[in-house]
């Protein structure tokens, strides 16, 4: 089961991403979630590429992901989840069922700086 202390240390674990794309476990994406959701790669140079998941609604910003913008590709049970700096899309193994989680936004330096003044 995925919870929120899970989600939480994959943001954390996670926080950049990797120095070159061969660094991600692509095979593992495309063997455990290819096959149900469609994937594929557009690949017009190693700076553009793109990851496209067609269980996805072309019309929605998880439908097309810059291939450098992916930090990460974590194996579950049930699920596999691709890794961004504010955002999690996880891809069930056995069906096309999609889940997305979005990082909260946490308080800038001038909300903490008000916060301080203000106390």
């Amino acid at each position: 089961m995925i919870t929120q202390q899970v989600i939480d240390t994959l943001y954390k674990k996670y926080s950049k991403a990797p120095k070159s794309l061969d660094c991600l476990d692509m095979p593992l994406l495309f063997d455990a979630a290819g096959a149900n959701h469609d994937i594929s790669i557009d690949m017009d140079d190693d700076m553009n590429a793109e990851l496209i998941i067609n269980s996805i609604d072309p019309s929605s910003p998880f439908h097309r992901l810059p291939m450098n913008h992916i930090h990460a590709i974590v194996p579950f049970e049930t699920w596999v989840a691709i890794v961004m700096h504010s955002s999690l899309i996880f891809l069930n193994r056995k069906d096309s069922s999609v889940s997305v989680h979005l990082k909260p936004l946490g308080d800038g330096l001038l909300d903490r700086l008000r916060r301080k003044l203000a106390n």
